[in-house]
């Protein structure tokens, strides 16, 4: 660390099943990031001490060290071109670039939904507003290809104009394709819209209109890392009910709109919690217990046939103030 400023370290034990099966893919990122960021590895079984003072809980777990300073720790899928695209994006190297058709297979095959960049030159004005865009959604992976073999793998049609952006959910073989114009703001608005098509995000430029909704909301609030099995769930139970509840996400530990709201919510820590809120009374209702599908479908459907009992029948007056900017603040009543 007193030679590199970015290092990525890997704190595993020996006899731990999943850190043998990571040191390969472990092994095969640090190759990818040669000249760009050093990838280093800890028994941390061994070496105890250092593994408390760096808060390893098990095995294994991986730390992104800006300047010997501890920064990110890394929750995404373990594989390689993962990993390395994840340490690129927080380094602000931008979007990883596919050259081959062998990257483009194993992306696929590592990947559960991605976003590709069709351009014409992978160094140009395009590529910048595209690595700008993939700083501001840091949950999911930005990719970029100059090749029409490529680019058809990823469902793009190899003739069309250039820029051109796709969103894949790999797994449902669904792919969306941006039509706007090419710039960070659009894109990320784009990516922001679709890659929970059934859910709000919650963000500054759509709390008007969520709390202005008169639907019976189902709010979640989950962390951007580490809770994408209950955020797949949500999304299930969104299917279920959709043109019935306004399914909400909030990413927790959020600054801005989200942590606000987290506040007036009454939710802290990083433990996801599933809210149902009518914003014609202002009642809020909490779900209790393990968040699965079957106990949100049944929360959901109770709270659609008012048979949910308030918490409590203390109401407390709370303002939730917006940004001057923003021309809005609203009124919530809540039950807590």
């Amino acid at each position: 660390m007193a030679k590199n400023r970015y290092v990525m370290v890997m704190f595993y034990a020996d006899w731990c099943y999943w850190s043998k099966q990571l040191a390969p893919e472990f092994a095969a990122a640090a190759k990818l990031l040669k000249g760009e960021a050093e990838l280093a590895m800890v028994n941390a079984y061994e070496e105890k001490e250092l593994a408390k003072k760096h808060d390893v809980q098990g095995y294994p777990t991986i730390h992104l060290f800006f300047g010997g300073v501890r920064q990110y720790q890394f929750w995404n899928e373990r594989k390689r071109d993962i990993m390395s695209a994840w340490v690129r994006r927080k380094i602000d190297i931008g979007p990883y670039s596919i050259t081959t058709m062998d990257e483009a297979e194993r992306i696929l095959a590592a990947e559960s939904k991605l976003v590709l960049g069709f351009l014409d030159d992978l160094e140009g004005p395009e590529s910048e507003e595209l690595a700008a865009a993939s700083k501001q959604l840091s949950d999911i992976n930005f990719y970029e290809t100059a090749s029409a073999d490529v680019a058809e793998l990823f469902h793009i049609d190899p003739k069309i104009k250039r820029p051109a952006l796709i969103f894949l959910r790999i797994v449902a073989g669904k792919a969306s394709m941006f039509h706007g114009q090419f710039t960070r703001f659009a894109i990320a608005d784009f990516v922001s819209s679709v890659k929970h098509p059934l859910m709000v995000t919650l963000t500054m430029r759509n709390a008007k209109l969520v709390f202005q909704n008169p639907m019976k909301q189902l709010w979640l609030f989950a962390p951007g890392y580490g809770s994408q099995e209950v955020i797949s769930t949500f999304e299930e139970v969104a299917e279920v009910f959709k043109g019935k509840l306004l399914p909400v996400y909030v990413k927790m530990n959020s600054e801005g709109i989200a942590k606000r709201v987290s506040h007036e919510f009454g939710v802290t820590g990083n433990t996801p919690r599933v809210i149902a809120y009518s914003t014609g009374d202002g009642k809020k209702y909490v779900l209790h217990g393990e968040l699965t599908l079957s106990s949100i479908k049944s929360f959901g459907k109770d709270f659609l046939g008012d048979k949910l009992l308030s918490q409590s029948d203390q109401i407390s007056e709370t303002n939730l103030e917006l940004p001057s900017n923003s021309h809005v603040s609203y009124q919530l009543r809540s039950h807590v």
